[in-house]
Parts: structure tokens; C-alpha cells; sequence
């Protein structure tokens, strides 16, 4: 029995013996006192204790008393009231998170067994970015994160309470029979003499309650709720349960993972429901008895269910990418935005980082998120809202990867130059794909070769847009502006088809229709020019040339080091050809000449030169002795320039700091000086707080000095011999790897988005859109662990009270 209700009770005895008609007034009274001396047994520098028969006020130096109050092996008792809890005086209750302990303290004789497990296993940590400066302004030293880890699990931070409390102790305190005086901190009150927090915690980690209340805590996780244990019934039917909502799960996985339309016109109606009923035939026992007796109200086929599933899904899916994401070294972030058929603008965002485990490099899709506005603010905001939800680390964030619009690549009012105030050591990257593409684009600066293009986009249409028109030539893909490999593929078989096209175009110049005969007659006219047979055959050619190394730019294992290979190996040709350019010309020509022949045009007209006049504004006018001379002047050297041009303008190695990582791959430094590989690494170490690199560089060169064939490895296969003895150059190297040279990945997701929200589903909220594209784009990662992620979502969809019992 507490004391103080001993003598409550006492006086109240005697006060009825004196007076046997005022018990109203007199229970007021004693109520009144009762409070008073809860509030005094509270205040600093006073303790009530318990060794005497009669209550003492003992009064105690203030500092002797907050040690005596830190120190959690001292005087032990409970709290009277919930109103006693909050022992800081500087402590600000706000909107805390759900599972922070400090919510707790001292209810746990009222806690459900669901809650208890839940502040076990997922109770609140703050992040490693977490500001402990404003919980401790009245206090002289602030809470480390690193504590946590150092006396993990048991040690936990209470941001509602602003201190340190023992999980285990808290939600298992020790009986009150078995001490005598008042629970001290980590238990009721929290810990916030912080320089005394090593010696407290392995004094607390000592004493018999704490080890009474870990065993307590084990086997209440070990053991199932008493009236689960006494009521096997129960725990059958939350099997069945399960199993239920399991087979549900899993036909909205499969129709998520292939694109299809889970529900039909009406209620009832569609692939969902098709799919039920395919289980049930093929022997889902469980399944079909839910359906048929099941309850009306808890058959989780509406439509709101499978929203909250699909959404899971996509839960799920992104918290395995967020977890592997956090563990890695560097990420990076890759970003494009587009618009869905309902007029929408989603910002489509991925994250790039390297897998140890795996020693791979991953480029995922997390997500859309619909734009409210396209500034490069809103955009920004939008991508640091996504990043801070995640509680991704802004110091690890090494990379920027979007497209070169000016919107995204602005260098002061960009999105890059927004985020780069706050992710520091991001630096920005224009997607090679679309750099390479604009070097294509480029040479539309020549007239014969838009007019060119030009042609060839008209011949293909008019061919496409006629199903018996189509029959006439093979099939040629559409000379598409943002499919590059496509764009490549379809000039080459239309060089390659070109006689068997004119020849259609001729028979439909005298057949058909009027339209028909006009339109084929004057593609005809216009693809049986000189100009327009030299111009095809020289773009197919470096067309040729360039089309592996788009398909390569796609690849989600391109580093910096591959690209400037590949660009370098291309302008080394190309310059090449531009140092000789009569013997490229004669090759066009004398090619020029067969193609005309097998067209029937005579070899005069094939390679004929235009009238040359004295002012010439629409079209080449050099003067030449010959058509050798004059293609040469007119049309090959322009092109070659255009393309080198454009290549070294938009190649060049304008970001110092991956150039300079880009030195510690054998293929760069391996002749290059000692002094300037240190020089290079200089520029990155102290950027990316990289300090041991400078006594490594020097050994990490010798071992790459004699060794053969470095050009054909990548960055992956260097990093195997600098993990163990190079943990600075290994640190880097991951770095470097890490850097986004593509946005290719988010290109694709495009793509699925395209596949998902057609017209006839264009109204799918995005938590929906979300969960489905999740599933889509993942849809190798769910197949290959499909039991693992189904468990996972009945875990997660379990968590919420439901009518059927789950857990």
C-alpha cells in the first residue's frame, strides 16, 4: 500500500469518529491534501521515503538530488497519476510519432498485446539527420545517435519526452512488492544527464529489473496471446484467414505484374474476378468457402480493398529498394517527367547506387509523383519532399541525372542548381542517350540532310498509313525522334529496301487512286535526286557507326570510363575520315552509282551537280570541276565537321570532379605521372571527405603498372582488387561507379506508365498508379520472390484493425 494513502486513510478515521455528519466536506478535504502531497513529492529537491512509520520531508542539495534522480539503480517507486510523467520542465508535447515511447510511459499495465508487440519490434527511432541541439537547450550536452547503436536494442530516444528510456523496462517494469521507493529514469523518467550515460547504462544493464524485464520481453514475443494459447479455435481460423487474403493477394500481384485491367465494366466483371473463379476451379478450397459463407461485409473484393493491396504492393516494394539504398555507399537520382493520357504531369524519379552484395550496379523506378506546377521550383520541391519522406541521407546523394532542357539543367535557376544547395556533393549529369541524340539532331543544320529526313518520314508514312500499300515493301519501324535505337534501325532498312520502294512508288505513281498517284508520284521525283541518294547512303553509314553505341549508352552498367571509350574510339574514326575526305567521297559515289542503276536511273543523273550560278541563297552553290569535288565540298566535309563538332562540344569533360575519379581506373593512370594522379585525386578527397586516399594512390598505380588488357575492364571488376587493402580508392571507385551518365531506366518506366493509364483507365488515383507501376517495372523481383513479397503484404495488410482476424 502506497504510505501516503495510509495516512489519507488514518486521518480520515479519526475525522469520523469526531463528526459523523460532514463526510462530504471532510472527503473534499482529504482529497485536496492528497493532491498536495503528490504535487510535493515531485518538486526538486524533495523525496519522500518509506524507512520510518511516519512521513518525512527530507531536503537535499538540488544537485545531489538530479543525481539521485539520473541514477537508476537508486530509490524506486510509481507514478501516482499520467499527469506526473512529463518530469522535464523544457518538454514540448506535439504531434510525436505513434510508437515513440515517451507516449507510454507508465501505461504499461493498459497496453494491448498488439501494442506492446508493436513498440518491440517497431519502436521509434529518430534518423541519423535528427537536430537532438533543440531537445537539449536546457540542457549542457545533447543526445548522440551513436548511443543508440552502441547499447542497442534496449536503449531508445523519446523526442515527445526529450531524453533516453529503456524499451524493455519500460513496458516490463518491475513489480512494486518486490522494491521500496521510486522508479527512477530510463523506466518513468527520462535519461538526460547525457555526460553520465555510459556509466548509467551499464549500471542499468546490471541491475536484476532490467534483466527480469528482457527475459519478460523475450517471452512475450516467443509466446502467443493467453486467449489465442487457450483458444486453438482462434488460431485456426487466423490461419484460414490468411490463407484467404493470401489467394486474393496474389491474383492482384498477377494482374499488377502484367499490365492487366483488374476490374470490368460493372460490378463483378473483369479479369480480378475471372481470376477468383480460376482458383476456386483449380482447387482453392479456402477460397471458395470465404466466398460462399464468408461474411457480406468482409469478402475484400471492393474496390477500396484492392486500391489499399495495390498500394501495399507498392509499399513493399519500395521500402526493400529504400532499405538497400541506404545501406550503399553513394545513390544518386534520376528524374524525367512526362504526361499520362489524362492530361496529368508525372515526375517519374529512380535512384542509382551500387550493390556489394549483388557487385552490381541497380537503377530503379520508386515512383511518380504528379507535378502541380513545371518550374524548376516546383520540380525541386517535389523531388527534396520525396528524398527527406524516405529519410535518404542528403550527404550521400553523389549524382543528379536529367535531361539538358533548361528547366532541369539551368545553372543558376535549375532544378540541379536548386538541389545542389542543399545536396552538396551531388554534381549534375545531361543524360549521355540524350546528348547523343542531339548530336544527330544537329546535322538537321544542313539542308540535304533535314530534306533528307524529311523524305524518308513521308515515304515511310505513306506507306504505313495503307494496309495494302504496306504489302507492297518490308516492314520499316517508324522514324521515331525518342526511340533512338529505332531511329538508327529504320534508316537502315530503308537504305537496304530502297531499290524494292521506289520500284512501289513507281507502280503506285500510275495505279490507284488520285491522291495515291500524286503523293506517290512526287516521293518519287523527290527520292530520285542526286542529292537525296548521296545524302541517304552517308548518313546510313556513320548511322551504322553510331547505333551500338546508343544501344550501349541504354545499358544500366554504363560508367564514366565506358563512355568517354566509346566517344573517344568514335571521334578518333571520324577524324580519321575527315583528314582524307576524297577517299570517303569516292566510296559514297562509286555507291551512289550501283544504287541509281538498280533504280534505272542512268549514271549521269546519279551523281549529276546543280546548276552553278553567280547567287545561290536556298541551296550549295561551291564552285567545282567535278562531282568528286563538288559532294566532297557541298555535303561530306559539312557533315563530318557537324558530327565532331557536336561530339566534342557536348562530350567534353566538363565536371573536374568524375573526370578526376575517372583517373584511378588502370586505364587512365597506368602511364600517366605519379604527381598528377595525386594532383587528380587532391580535387575529389577533399569534396568527398575521402582523406586516406593520398597514402594509397601510389601503391594503387604499381599494382596496375605491368598488369595487360586494363582498357577492357570496367569499374565493377577494378573494384574486386582495391576492397580489402584500398579502402580509400574502394570508397571512390564506388563513387564513381555511382555517377548517372544515363536516364535511361526512367526513359523505360515511361513505357509502363503508358501500358497502365490508357483511356480506359485514366482515372486511377496515384497511390493506385503508384502500386501498379511498381509492380510492372519489378515485375522479374516479384516473380523471383513471390511467396517472400506475398507474406510480406499480408504482414503489412494485417496491421490495420479488420472484421476478419489477422493477427
Amino acid at each position: 500500500m502506497d504510505i501516503r494513502k495510509f495516512f489519507v486513510n488514518l486521518k480520515r478515521k479519526k475525522d469520523r469518529e469526531q463528526s459523523s455528519d460532514s463526510d462530504d466536506q471532510q472527503d473534499e478535504k482529504m482529497l485536496k491534501e492528497t493532491q498536495i502531497q503528490s504535487a510535493m513529492s515531485h518538486e526538486p529537491g524533495f523525496i519522500t521515503t518509506t524507512e520510518d512509520a511516519h512521513s518525512q520531508k527530507v531536503f537535499h542539495d538540488p544537485d545531489a538530488v538530479a543525481s539521485s534522480h539520473d541514477d537508476c539503480t537508486g530509490v524506486l517507486s510509481r507514478p501516482t497519476s499520467s499527469n506526473d510523467l512529463d518530469q522535464n520542465p523544457c518538454s514540448k508535447v506535439d504531434d510525436c510519432n505513434e510508437n515513440d515511447i515517451g507516449r507510454f510511459i507508465g501505461q504499461a499495465s493498459i497496453l494491448s498485446t498488439e501494442k506492446k508487440k508493436d513498440l518491440l519490434k517497431n519502436c521509434w527511432m529518430p534518423p541519423k539527420m535528427y537536430n537532438f541541439s533543440e531537445d537539449a537547450k536546457h540542457l549542457k550536452r545533447k543526445f548522440n545517435h551513436s548511443w543508440l547503436e552502441t547499447y542497442s536494442p534496449w536503449l531508445v530516444y523519446s523526442r515527445r519526452q526529450k531524453g533516453a528510456f529503456c524499451k524493455y523496462c519500460t513496458l516490463f517494469p518491475p513489480n512494486q512488492s518486490s522494491f521500496k521507493g521510486v522508479l527512477g529514469s530510463f523506466i518513468i523518467r527520462p535519461f538526460c544527464k547525457f555526460k553520465d550515460i555510459h556509466e548509467q547504462c551499464k549500471k542499468h544493464i546490471e541491475t536484476h529489473f532490467h534483466k527480469a524485464a528482457l527475459v519478460d520481453a523475450r517471452s512475450f514475443l516467443e509466446s502467443l496471446p493467453v486467449d489465442v494459447q487457450v483458444n486453438k479455435y482462434s488460431q485456426r481460423v487466423i490461419e484460414e484467414n490468411r490463407k484467404v487474403i493470401s489467394s486474393i493477394i496474389s491474383c492482384i500481384i498477377f494482374c499488377g505484374s502484367h499490365d492487366l485491367a483488374l476490374r470490368g465494366k460493372h460490378y463483378g466483371e473483369g479479369i480480378l474476378e475471372d481470376l477468383y473463379k480460376l482458383r476456386i476451379d483449380a482447387g482453392d478450397v479456402v477460397l471458395r468457402k470465404h466466398f460462399e459463407q464468408g461474411k457480406r461485409n468482409a469478402s475484400y473484393r471492393s474496390v477500396d480493398t484492392q486500391n489499399e493491396i495495390i498500394s501495399i504492393c507498392g509499399d513493399v516494394l519500395k521500402a526493400d529498394i529504400i532499405k538497400k539504398v541506404k545501406d550503399a555507399e553513394a545513390y544518386s537520382v534520376l528524374a524525367d517527367e512526362t504526361a499520362d493520357v489524362s492530361g496529368k504531369e508525372q515526375l517519374s524519379i529512380g535512384l542509382r547506387y551500387f550493390d556489394e552484395e549483388k557487385n552490381e550496379v541497380q537503377e530503379v523506378f520508386v515512383g511518380f509523383t504528379e507535378l502541380k506546377g513545371l518550374d524548376a521550383k516546383s520540380i525541386a520541391q517535389t523531388i527534396d519532399e520525396f528524398l527527406t519522406r524516405e529519410e535518404l541521407n542528403p550527404s550521400k546523394c553523389v549524382g543528379l541525372g536529367f535531361d539538358g532542357c533548361s528547366t532541369m539543367s539551368g545553372i543558376d535557376g535549375g532544378v540541379q542548381a536548386i538541389l545542389r544547395k542543399k545536396y552538396t556533393k551531388a554534381l549534375f549529369f545531361h543524360c549521355s542517350s540524350h546528348k547523343l541524340n542531339l548530336v544527330i539532331n544537329d546535322l538537321n543544320a544542313l539542308p540535304e540532310v533535314r530534306n533528307s529526313t524529311g523524305t524518308i518520314k513521308s515515304i515511310i508514312t505513306f506507306f504505313r498509313e495503307s494496309v495494302l500499300r504496306r504489302k507492297l515493301i518490308p516492314n520499316i519501324p517508324k522514324l521515331c525522334e525518342t526511340r533512338w535505337s529505332e531511329k538508327h534501325k529504320s534508316i537502315r532498312i530503308f537504305v537496304e529496301n530502297f531499290p524494292t520502294i521506289m520500284e512501289a512508288l513507281e507502280t503506285l505513281s500510275r495505279e490507284g487512286n488520285s491522291a495515291t498517284r500524286k503523293n506517290a508520284y512526287q516521293l518519287h521525283a523527290t527520292a530520285s535526286k542526286s542529292s537525296f541518294i548521296l545524302c541517304i547512303l552517308l548518313i546510313a553509314k556513320y548511322s551504322a557507326l553510331l547505333e551500338p553505341v546508343v544501344n550501349v549508352f541504354q545499358s544500366i552498367a554504363l560508367d564514366a570510363v565506358k563512355a568517354s571509350q566509346h566517344i573517344k574510339r568514335i571521334l578518333q574514326l571520324l577524324k580519321s575520315h575527315r583528314d582524307d575526305p576524297d577517299k570517303i567521297t569516292n566510296e559514297i559515289l562509286r555507291d551512289a552509282t550501283i544504287v541509281s542503276e538498280r533504280i534505272g536511273l542512268e549514271e549521269d543523273t546519279a551523281i549529276a551537280v546543280p546548276r552553278i550560278v553567280g547567287r545561290q541563297c536556298y541551296r550549295n552553290n561551291h564552285p567545282a570541276e567535278n562531282p568528286s569535288e563538288f559532294w566532297k565540298r557541298s555535303l561530306i566535309i559539312p557533315y563530318l565537321d557537324s558530327i565532331i563538332t557536336s561530339l566534342e562540344v557536348r562530350f567534353a569533360e566538363e565536371n573536374t570532379l568524375s573526370f578526376a575519379l575517372s583517373q584511378l581506373h588502370p586505364a587512365h593512370m597506368q602511364n600517366m605521372p605519379v604527381g598528377s594522379l595525386k594532383e587528380a585525386c587532391e580535387t575529389f578527397a577533399q569534396f568527398y571527405d575521402i582523406l586516406n586516399i593520398k597514402n594509397e594512390i601510389e601503391l594503387w598505380q604499381q599494382l596496375w603498372q605491368n598488369k595487360s588488357n586494363v582498357a577492357e575492364l570496367s569499374v565493377v571488376d577494378v573494384l574486386k582488387d582495391a576492397k580489402v587493402f584500398f579502402p580509400g580508392t574502394f570508397r571512390a571507385l564506388k563513387i564513381l561507379i555511382t555517377l548517372p551518365f544515363t536516364t535511361c531506366t526512367i526513359e523505360r518506366s515511361f513505357s509502363s506508365l503508358r501500358r497502365m493509364k490508357t483511356w480506359l483507365r485514366s482515372t486511377m488515383v496515384e497511390s493506385r498508379l503508384n502500386g501498379l507501376a511498381m509492380m510492372s517495372v519489378h515485375r522479374k523481383y516479384v516473380t523471383d520472390n513471390l511467396a517472400d513479397f506475398n507474406n510480406k503484404v499480408v504482414e503489412h495488410f494485417a496491421r490495420n484493425p479488420r472484421r476478419l482476424c489477422f493477427n
